[in-house]
């Protein structure tokens, strides 16, 4: 039977992010993975094969998902420093939240934002998701604070994100694999309309 290669990199999904697994011969039993950029690196024995390590990566995922880059939570604070810069990138270093944040009570939607308050919470749920999906779902929030609503303008708005529809591909994704069905917006719901502005696979709606 030939070896199984050292290292074997594999093309990112729409469930999931570029992975490269990694092989050792020091490991016998034991499987982990990390986050690693925009990819995840999942450290394996040598033995096991591609679709073996894919099986573990399915249930590894939900935890790296919920973590940081570090494996830890990330905190409101880091995810404020991403709306900055999001906002100078694409809107303009006027557009600041006065408060953003993670919440834990959106399993139906990916964000969603009050403009009068000026207040964006973003769903647990995209904690470990690729740096540029997450950017999207900000980038779609922070369009509210523009525009409320999701007309020509707000559309013109969005559309700066230069990988919008990269980023939508992955949400739908990701709904697929949680089985909720196919999303609209980041603060839409997934399973029904909503009167209120946040993604579901887009951010709001």
């Amino acid at each position: 039977m030939p070896s199984l290669p050292e290292r074997e990199r594999l093309a990112a999904t729409a469930a999931r992010p570029a992975v490269e697994i990694r092989r050792s011969a020091r490991r016998r039993k034991t499987v982990s993975a990390r986050r690693e950029g925009e990819g995840i690196l999942l450290m394996v024995p040598a033995s096991v094969s591609r679709a073996e390590a894919l099986e573990h990566l399915d249930r590894l995922l939900p935890r790296l998902r919920r973590s940081g880059p570090d494996g830890g939570a990330p905190d409101d604070a880091a995810l404020a420093a991403r709306a900055r810069a999001v906002a100078q990138a694409h809107l303009g270093p006027q557009v600041r939240p006065r408060s953003i944040r993670w919440v834990t009570n959106q399993n139906t939607r990916w964000g969603s934002t009050t403009p009068a308050r000026g207040s964006i919470r973003i769903s647990h749920r995209l904690r470990g998701v690729p740096e540029y999906v997450l950017d999207y779902v900000i980038h779609h929030e922070l369009c509210h604070l523009l525009e409320a609503s999701h007309n020509a303008r707000f559309r013109r708005l969005e559309a700066r994100y230069p990988q919008m529809e990269r980023a939508r591909a992955f949400l739908e994704g990701m709904l697929h694999q949680s089985g909720l069905g196919p999303g609209a917006e980041p603060d839409q719901e997934a399973l029904g309309p909503s009167g209120s502005c946040g993604p579901s696979s887009s951010p709001s709606s």
